[in-house]
């Protein structure tokens, strides 16, 4: 094959076909769908939440009120629960940057037998099923006094996210240059020392990434909840949605206003968290991506 013939091959194979009107418009039909699945629960959130007599679909409120968010601070004792859950969730996150960030960096730096097994057996943790572990864990709590306590559901919490946490911590700790923390050994720091100055602040997208994957997951956690905790003074935002779900016969009479009022307000914690911290954990998730 001659050079034209080759030059006139590669760019026929490098041009990108034409989509049609017919590809164009199932395309934007498709992406309308995904959208409107997805923003259909906000909008019932944020509609009932101002109605009075909201019900089970989607319907504009007749007289916006905000009748549903005053009963549920002078009814059901919502500041509380949102007190405890922005005190367990935040003190988790913290609990587990910690450990994760000197578990993850043990993993990554220091020579251990046995290394990839004990990596991978510890993401294997990661898939026992919470609902299998809940018997031993309350018996446990129950053992050690951690039942009815901030303490129980914070450590608790803590335990639940690691074994996926660290694994993850692992990777972004792997991508920073061993050559940063030998520079600072010959500067006279210590190994701590070089990992609180020089590797975290490298690794800041990482610790972004497990910071709010933590709070997520022990702000939106109930089955501990509703084992660990009997005492109302101690109970969080998703205690709060049962209990209100269950009132007045049962659940056949759902109090949609309420649970909608909850839900917005339950919803701006972690809405702030996403968008004070957004460029960190998008760099940190497609770092990530890129070492899968």
């Amino acid at each position: 094959m001659t050079p034209r013939a080759e030059t006139t091959v590669a760019r026929t194979v490098a041009a990108p076909r034409g989509a049609s009107w017919l590809e164009t418009i199932a395309v934007h039909a498709v992406f309308a769908l995904v959208v409107v699945f997805f923003l259909a629960p906000f909008v019932w959130l944020f509609t009932a939440a101002f109605d009075g007599r909201a019900q089970a679909y989607i319907r504009l409120p007749e007289q916006p009120t905000v009748d549903n968010f005053a009963r549920i601070f002078t009814e059901h004792d919502f500041a509380r629960a949102l007190g405890n859950s922005v005190l367990v969730a935040g003190a988790t996150m913290l609990l587990d940057v910690v450990a994760v960030s000197l578990a993850g960096y043990s993993l990554s730096r220091l020579d251990l037998r046995f290394k990839s097994w004990i990596t991978y057996a510890v993401l294997l943790l990661q898939t026992m099923p919470l609902s299998a572990t809940m018997v031993p864990i309350y018996g446990l709590a129950q053992a050690l006094g951690l039942r009815n306590s901030y303490l129980g559901l914070i450590l608790i919490h803590a335990a639940i996210e690691l074994p996926f946490l660290i694994w993850l911590m692992k990777g972004f700790f792997d991508g920073v240059p061993r050559y940063l923390e030998e520079a600072a050994w010959l500067d006279g720091r210590s190994k701590l020392r070089a990992l609180i100055e020089i590797v975290l602040p490298v690794a800041r997208n990482g610790i972004g990434v497990v910071a709010g994957l933590s709070f997520l997951a022990a702000w939106s956690e109930v089955l501990m909840m509703i084992i660990l905790i009997d005492k109302q003074d101690l109970k969080t935002v998703p205690l709060a949605f049962y209990e209100v779900l269950r009132t007045r016969g049962g659940y056949t009479e759902v109090q949609y206003g309420l649970i909608a009022a909850m839900g917005v307000l339950y919803a701006v914690p972690v809405m702030a968290i996403f968008f004070a911290t957004r460029r960190m954990m998008v760099r940190g998730l497609i770092a990530t991506s890129r070492g899968l």
